[in-house]
Formats: structure tokens, sequence, C-alpha cells
């Protein structure tokens, strides 16, 4: 008696092959959107934390020169007597004055008092400083890059009157130079972000 056996060949039809395929797009194309948003979170994190150290390390470099005023008028590069601060609306400078603690680790021969400005230009809050306070016409002053996207930067000054005041020297005043460091007792510095909004400073001046 002779016997036949038949294999019968197992495989997926057409239908299977494209049932499965529209599985695998489906779950790849969901992979890839979570890898995405996980890509972009990062990259808006990264991006959050470089503006973040920006605006700290600006406001840092502002807080301390602000808290190292120093009572020592210049002669600018026209060989005018200016005020250890001035300050004024309008212009691209709003603030200008000597300070402290100027760094040294050379130890060169040199002062330790600083002229320092700010300025705000396109949206950019720069920093100024000269090489010397008494300056040359043709000494011209090294600029930084403080802040990006400020809107706007003001100052405003308090006295002993508890009177705030938009510029210094104030308008109108007949105090001598002297009496108008004495009558100082606080700086605010109000800088406005496009996103971050308002950051506001006050400086206490000790006479």
């Amino acid at each position: 008696m002779t016997f036949s056996t038949k294999q019968a060949a197992h495989g997926f039809t057409l239908l299977e092959l494209l049932v499965a395929v529209a599985i695998f797009s489906v779950l790849s194309a969901m992979a890839y959107g979570g890898l995405r948003n996980v890509i972009d979170n990062s990259q808006q994190t990264d991006l959050t934390m470089q503006r973040l150290q920006e605006v700290q390390l600006a406001v840092l470099k502002i807080s301390r020169d602000f808290n190292q005023l120093a009572n020592r008028s210049i002669r600018d590069e026209y060989g005018n007597d200016q005020d250890y601060l001035v300050s004024s609306e309008g212009g691209d400078i709003f603030v200008e004055f000597s300070r402290n603690g100027r760094r040294n680790p050379a130890e060169l021969q040199r002062s330790h008092l600083q002229r320092v400005a700010y300025k705000l230009e396109e949206n950019q809050l720069y920093r100024l400083d000269w090489p010397h306070l008494d300056r040359p016409q043709e000494m011209q002053p090294y600029e930084s890059v403080l802040l990006s996207d400020v809107e706007s930067a003001s100052v405003r000054f308090l006295d002993t009157n508890n009177e705030w005041h938009d510029q210094w020297p104030p308008l109108n005043t007949n105090l001598q130079a002297s009496d108008l460091s004495e009558s100082l007792t606080a700086i605010e510095v109000t800088l406005e972000l496009t996103d971050w909004g308002e950051i506001m400073r006050i400086y206490r001046i000790s006479s």
C-alpha cells in the first residue's frame, strides 16, 4: 500500500501583510511623534535655561555696578566736568556713573575706579566702560551686549525727602555737588523684557 503525504505551505496572505504594514506604520508614527516631542521639549528647556543664565548674569553685573557707586566726578572728552552720576531721559545712554571695585588681576598701575554707562539700542542693553576716568577725545569706551530682547530700560532716583526723580541731578535743583551725593538714598533700575516682562531692582546708596 502506498501512502502520499501533503505538506501544507504556511505563509502570510497579501491582506495580512497589508494589515501588518499598516499597524507598523501607525506605531512608527506614534513613536516618532513622541520622540519629536521629547526633542522639542529638551530644546525648549535648553533655550529657557540659556535665557535664565543671560538674565541672571546681566542683573548680577548691574547690581555690582550700582552697589559700588563712587562719588568721583570726571572730565569728559570735551574737557567738561561731569558729576559722578549723570542720568537723563532721551538718548541711547540713559545713565553714566563712577564706580569702585575695578578688577586688576594683573596688578597694573591703575586706579581701582571705573567709569561705566548703560545704553539701550535696538532692543539690546549695552554696558560701556572707559579705560580711564578722565578721558581724552580719542578715547572710546568698550561696549558689550549685556542683555537682548529688552523693550525698555529706565532708572529712578530717591532722595532724602522720599521723592523719586526720573533724572539725576534733579531738574531745578539748587544743591551743590556734595549735597547732591548726600541727598541720594536709592536707585531703581527697571528692565522690560519681551519674554519675561518687568524686572526691577532697587539699590540702596550709602552716604
